[in-house]
């Protein structure tokens, strides 16, 4: 009997994040993409699809001069089909159906203009996948999309062989199903495995009397530019040998490209695939306890055929678990909505800050796993800056102005306030805390902080450490071939495991706290203090004010203290004004009940939690001529502070910060430690502000506190 064939088609998929650095485009190209088009070129009888995100394509067409043509040769010879998508990468379903179809409109427009091609199939951002896709992309002319096994799993579905058909309102779409098997072997282990795994799916296609298709979709990141890969893949010569061996297999391995295969063969079925993603992106959007306990279901279910039944979780949900995201994917979904009901003119302007509220959208700083993600603060502010330059690009919400509505969708409304260059999201049910903190002229949103919080994957770490086996770069194995599959345990430095510190509150500008006497730095950077009342759980009466010179919001409510202060009541005055010279905000405190005859002897904390990282620095001052330069990636103190000073290359400017009365001030930077596909290491997500005076007050007695914010453009 003859070998049974099967189809291989391999999708390429090209992408760096808006925001990225200028470095990381530079070597992903000359490490990674370049190598594989290069390949690609030399082997004409490999048939591939590709795809290239738009946020890519704006780097590479003025930097990568010969790529453009390069890519035009494979298309031309028929051996590469292109694939269209979001032209920033966005996770389609966190976006409105009207930004998802322009989107896709404005990538197929980019194809059109460099290849001359319409394409016909979407790349499906992270395959993150919604039932309600197929109305809005066929309409667009897109034939098919590329999906997980673990899709057709969740939908009761053995077979994996070959295309599906779906429908949504009576339009339809193909779904090409990507192989699990084959994206954890290829380009990590021996291609006798790989060719072993081809044939059983050549060999299942006999037995169904089908023309089997494997199809392996993903980043063209791996071939080169993660750890160790470039040798890997290109000095050792892995992915030579691949197209060698799909060469000399060619009997029973036919290489095409995804339309190829979808003209010559038919649709297996019908099927309705549930919300999905593959399979580790959803356990990564389940709360990260129910991570843990679902990965060990997972392991005591290994290989089993009840496995297939772990779901896991749903996409949307990191937008639970991580809120910071979740306000910057309502603040765009808002922008959307207002520039529909502009009038469009001019009609140029209106076009570039829609491009703009899309560029915000890419993906990848709103979820984590494996990747950075949310945890690279350069991507989450670059989303933000895009923001607010869309905003100022539409003439929305000029000043002064003032409204209240629920922003981020969590049941509480904010007080969107905007006088001059400020700009403050303030919410009265949360204690006035400000969620979003913008100077527009950089716009920059002082308040992009993320705060610490346990991952799952911090376990491996913890116990990694305790039984010394934590590979660092001292140790002989750094430099051996590493995968992000791999068990061992990799750390960019040494003792990673003493800074999983998880913060109690969010770390957002104007949070405030009633502590006990002895609260110290210690307690604060290690977010282990003992709050006995926050604002954060005061919910507050508001009224707005305002002159020809300021606008101002008013907050009101009474801080219930706890512990051994149960029955004591401060009533609290905050009063943010925003001005010419900067926002002010003045506090007064009283003590209305309490529970024993003393005075009321505690601390009072101001917390600004600023999107500040460690390559900013700080600078101190008494009122004095003497001053002090802090690094803001260290815990510090200082007592007796007047004024500080915050400095930042990203701004090119300081961040003023004048204290009255005079306070303590304890700086605690907030490193997350994340894990990646270089191993587990630290990232700086912001600082944190502590400001303290200690209150001793007896009923009917009153503190004043003010803090007054200035920039000082040094650009």
């Amino acid at each position: 009997m003859s070998q049974p064939c099967t189809y291989f088609t391999l999708i390429l998929h090209f992408h760096q994040p808006v925001g990225n650095f200028d470095h990381v485009f530079a070597q992903a190209y000359a490490l990674a993409y370049q190598p594989l088009l290069d390949h690609l070129e030399a082997y004409p009888e490999i048939r591939v699809g590709l795809h290239f995100s738009g946020c890519l394509l704006d780097w590479l067409l003025p930097h990568a001069p010969g790529f453009q043509e390069q890519v035009g040769g494979l298309v031309r010879r028929g051996q590469a089909e292109i694939l269209t998508g979001g032209y920033y990468e966005p996770v389609l379903a966190m976006l409105r159906p009207e930004d998802a179809q322009g989107q896709v409109r404005m990538h197929i427009k980019a194809m059109q203009d460099l290849w001359s091609v319409t394409p016909t199939g979407l790349w499906l951002t992270e395959r993150v996948w919604e039932p309600h896709f197929p109305s809005w992309l066929e309409p667009l002319g897109i034939d098919y999309t590329l999906v997980d096994d673990n899709h057709l799993h969740r939908a009761g579905q053995r077979n994996l062989l070959g295309t599906w058909l779906t429908e949504d309102c009576g339009r339809p779409l193909r779904l090409l199903v990507n192989l699990k098997p084959l994206r954890r072997l290829i380009p990590w282990q021996p291609l006798e495995e790989v060719w072993d795994a081809l044939a059983n799916v050549a060999k299942q296609g006999r037995q169904l009397g089908v023309a089997p298709l494997a199809c392996l979709g993903d980043d063209a990141e791996r071939f080169g530019l993660w750890p160790r890969t470039h040798e890997h893949c290109w000095e050792q010569g892995y992915m030579r040998r691949l197209f060698d061996g799909l060469k000399e297999r060619s009997d029973w391995i036919r290489t095409v490209t995804p339309s190829e295969y979808t003209a010559r063969n038919k649709d297996q079925g019908r099927v309705y695939a549930p919300t999905a993603a593959y399979l580790e992106m959803m356990d990564w959007a389940m709360p990260s306890e129910e991570t843990a306990a679902l990965g060990q279901y997972r392991r005591e279910l290994e290989g089993q055929d009840a496995s297939r039944f772990l779901a896991g979780g749903f996409w949307r949900n990191f937008l639970v678990k991580y809120p910071e995201v979740n306000w910057l994917q309502k603040r765009g979904m808002e922008l959307s909505r207002a520039l529909d009901s502009q009038s469009g003119d001019p009609e140029r302007e209106m076009d570039l800050a829609r491009k703009q509220v899309w560029a915000s959208q890419c993906n990848c700083a709103y979820w984590h796993g494996v990747f950075g993600g949310v945890y690279l603060t350069h991507l989450r502010q670059a989303n933000a800056e895009n923001l607010l330059a869309a905003q100022e690009k539409a003439g929305l919400w000029p000043s002064p102005y003032w409204s209240c509505r629920d922003v981020d969708v969590d049941g509480f409304e904010e007080l969107h306030l905007r006088y001059g260059d400020w700009q403050f999201f303030l919410c009265p049910g949360q204690g006035g805390v400000a969620k979003e903190m913008d100077y527009l002229p950089m716009r920059r949103n002082w308040a992009a902080t993320l705060a610490r919080r346990p991952e799952p994957y911090h376990r491996a770490l913890l116990d990694a450490a305790q039984k010394g086996e934590v590979v660092t770069p001292e140790h002989p194995r750094w430099r051996e071939f590493f995968h992000i599959h791999s068990s061992e345990v990799r750390a960019k430095e040494p003792g990673l495991e003493h800074y999983l510190d998880y913060d109690q509150y969010p770390q957002l500008p104007f949070v405030d706290y009633v502590l006990p006497g002895q609260t110290d730095l210690h307690d604060l950077a290690k977010s282990r203090f003992s709050a006995l009342g926050s604002s954060w759980k005061t919910s507050m009466a508001w009224s707005i004010g305002s002159s020809d010179e300021w606008l101002e919001a008013i907050f009101q409510g009474d801080m219930a203290l706890v512990g051994d202060h149960e029955g004591t009541t401060i009533r609290v005055r905050k009063i943010f004004r925003l001005e010419d010279a900067g926002p002010r905000i003045d506090y007064s405190l009283r003590l209305v009940e309490n529970h024993t005859t003393d005075p009321l002897d505690v601390l009072w904390t101001t917390m600004l939690g600023l999107g500040l990282t460690s390559r900013c620095m700080g600078r101190s001052g008494s009122g004095t001529n003497h001053c002090q330069e802090m690094n803001l990636d260290v815990p510090w103190e200082m007592d007796g502070l007047a004024e500080v000073s915050l400095s930042c290359p990203y701004t090119q400017g300081r961040l003023g910060v004048g204290i009255q009365p005079r306070a303590k001030l304890c700086h605690v930077p907030l490193w997350a430690v994340t894990k990646s596909e270089s191993g587990f290491e630290r990232t700086p997500q912001g600082s944190a502000f502590y400001f303290l005076w200690r209150l001793n007050l007896l009923p009917g007695q009153e503190n004043r506190f003010c803090l007054r914010l200035c920039f000082e453009d040094q650009g």
